[in-house]
């Protein structure tokens, strides 16, 4: 009987002094977690030379289709800018990154729509947070125009985890560490002058629930219309919004200044 008390006295100690060592070493393990969970990952001082990084904030823009202009002489190089914001960010301004990178082109700006050779109109349909409704993938299978079409999405939550203490300390390192993606999505209608050009314009109307009266304007316009969706993505580890906004901006500008010849 004695034996069998002092067995279980022992058992009971041996399990106390394990369950103190597994709580040691689960707390050695957050130590360095800790540190840095507070950290928000930042943009570098400057984007890597294939554009595709910038510190350790990964790039991507995509867009929904491919535009080509015709080149014209230097002289010629002269376009109207206008730039709509019509997201739920308010105090956005994009239209600075915009003409800058136009400028860095060899662009010159104009107010005057008549001295013009190029029309670039954009808008700014959203910029924020990557979500379930609210992807990359499902605004560019919108298009121009389209709505944003949700699809699966992974937040990428990264978990470390290794046996037991994996087990005990895994949930809380995943919650600290979580690659966050970002995008900004425009909407633009680049027009180039070209003489003759012809162009049809057509307006559909209800009419009760069974039919629609179509209306068609047609006329020599002179414009060449092209029209597209561009997607600027920017991805990290914690990223903070802060930080990859003017990364989104300046893709977002680098792309669409490229567009014209």
């Amino acid at each position: 009987m004695r034996k069998s008390l002092n067995a279980l006295i022992k058992t009971s100690f041996l399990f106390q002094k394990r369950k103190i060592v597994l709580a040691t070493l689960a707390m050695l393990l957050l130590l360095p977690v800790l540190a840095f969970s507070g950290c928000a990952t930042t943009a570098g001082p400057t984007t890597s030379a294939s554009g595709l990084s910038s510190g350790n904030v990964a790039l991507s823009t995509k867009m929904s289709s491919s535009i080509f202009l015709q080149p014209v002489a230097p002289q010629n190089k002269i376009v109207y800018v206008s730039v709509r914001n019509t997201s739920t960010a308010t105090g956005l301004n994009f239209r600075n990154e915009l003409i800058s990178a136009l400028i860095g082109e060899g662009y010159r700006i104009t107010n005057n729509p008549q001295e013009a050779n190029f029309m670039l109109m954009s808008n700014v349909l959203y910029i924020g947070k990557e979500s379930q409704n609210y992807t990359m993938a499902g605004a560019l299978a919108g298009g121009f125009g389209g709505a944003f079409i949700g699809s699966r999405y992974n937040s990428g939550t990264s978990m470390v985890a290794g046996g037991a203490l994996g087990a005990l300390a895994g949930g809380i390192i995943g919650s600290m560490f979580q690659n966050k993606n970002y995008m900004m999505i425009v909407d633009i209608q680049l027009e180039q002058r070209q003489a003759g050009t012809y162009t049809t314009n057509s307006t559909a109307a209800s009419q009760g629930t069974a039919s629609t009266i179509t209306t068609y304007n047609a006329g020599v316009k002179n414009w060449a219309i092209y029209r597209d969706r561009i997607v600027s993505q920017a991805s990290a580890m914690n990223l903070e919004f802060a930080s990859a906004e003017p990364l989104l901006k300046q893709q977002m500008a680098h792309s669409i200044a490229n567009l014209l010849p």
